[in-house]
């Protein structure tokens, strides 16, 4: 299969020519100005980008990957979602508290149709919500024999485990998952600069929503915030909507991290209610308001969950930011991948990688999502992607 485009963004840059692929993986990529090809498709006025990859995802579109009674299907109904979101690679994040972890791992197994699950996160259950408001809300006590559990329920496919590091058996807990090849995050913490900064130390090597839920800067205090961007060793996810970190505040963090563009991965933290129409729904922190923007409310304006895909990230970073968006590429689909062990194969259109790409208008709608040479969305024909059973209330 060949197909045309006037901006295929590349490992070498936006290429006005031709991407071929066959048997799942890119055959060839060719400048139109070196040679002119008959193409079978026709995308001309559209761009083509790396399948994005989101490693901190909640749900989608009313399905909900932790749901254990909705079983392995509604996890292959959410990843046959996120195709309209143009992932082609996704960790769904679910905790095991309940047994999730078993419903991912066979739907792995299984690789139906939609993103292709790379691996599970588990954001917590070892979280300290105190943060940005300081407000104390209590916190379980570290158990390492369920951190174990958690590893072998995920039979080599749990990847992120997030946790605040100043609860009391961290560095043990830290130490096990590095054991395991499991990334430690730190997440959800009151930690101080110095505190977190020594945490790192420990085996920390990627901070969870970067600015979210964790002491922020101030220019006698820096806060976790502060540590999370000065190390130049973590990689940061960021969730780039412009509402949970601002514009000004991304600047921010893309102008003081050392090697950004190489450090930051866009995540959407998308909980399940993302995607729906406008109104009111029962989320996962009571009621939402889904606004007509596409953000998660509660009744007083709080934000309740991410309701953006990272896709509306990169549209924000691009058209308000004005970063170029080979840049904005990276940080959404390559840099994941670097960090988690898929670079060999994923994250960027080059000869010999997987065919993972995804055809967007100029408005960052997504048109076509392909998947190791398959398509698994397309607008015209998967109209219909809403969990039935998830209705507006009152």
């Amino acid at each position: 299969m060949k197909i045309y485009s006037r901006n295929i963004v590349t490992e070498q840059g936006i290429i006005d020519g031709y991407l071929t692929f066959e048997d799942g993986k890119i055959s060839d990529l060719v400048r139109k100005e070196v040679e002119q090809q008959e193409a079978d498709l026709d995308f001309s006025e559209h761009t083509i980008i790396p399948g994005i990859f989101d490693t901190h995802n909640h749900g989608y579109m009313g399905y909900d990957p932790g749901n254990v009674e909705g079983g392995v299907k509604e996890v292959q109904a959410y990843a046959k979602a996120l195709g309209s979101a143009a992932v082609t690679a996704i960790f769904p994040t679910v905790d095991n508290e309940e047994g999730a972890f078993k419903n991912v791992v066979e739907a792995i197994k299984e690789d139906k149709e939609g993103a292709r699950i790379m691996g599970i996160h588990s954001e917590g259950p070892y979280l300290n919500r105190v943060g940005e408001k300081g407000v104390d809300t209590g916190h379980p006590e570290i158990d390492l024999a369920n951190v174990q559990k958690m590893i072998d329920d995920g039979e080599g496919y749990l990847r992120l485990v997030a946790l605040a590091p100043e609860l009391e058996g961290s560095k043990e807990m830290i130490r096990l998952l590095n054991k395991n090849n499991v990334r430690a995050a730190f997440a959800h913490s009151n930690q101080t600069y110095e505190e977190a900064t020594e945490s790192f130390k420990d085996g920390i090597s990627v901070i969870t929503h970067t600015a979210n839920v964790m002491a922020g800067l101030h220019h006698r205090n820096m806060g976790g915030l502060g540590a999370a961007i000065l190390n130049d060793e973590v990689f940061n996810e960021l969730i780039c909507d412009g509402l949970h970190v601002r514009n000004e505040m991304i600047d921010i963090i893309l102008r003081v991290k050392k090697d950004a563009f190489d450090k930051v991965m866009m995540i959407s933290d998308n909980v399940h209610l993302a995607g729906l129409k406008p109104g009111r729904y029962d989320g996962p922190f009571g009621v939402s308001n889904i606004t007509a923007e596409g953000f998660s409310l509660t009744d007083t304006g709080r934000l309740a969950g991410s309701a953006k895909p990272v896709l509306y990230g990169m549209k924000n970073l691009v058209q308000n930011l004005k970063l170029p968006l080979e840049k904005v590429c990276v940080m959404a689909s390559l840099n994941p991948c670097r960090v988690y062990g898929f670079a060999d194969r994923k994250g960027s259109l080059r000869i010999g990688k997987d065919a993972d790409f995804a055809v967007i208008d100029k408005d960052f709608n997504c048109l076509y999502t392909y998947r190791e040479g398959k398509k698994i969305y397309d607008h015209k024909i998967d109209t219909d992607l809403l969990n039935p059973q998830i209705q507006p209330i009152g």
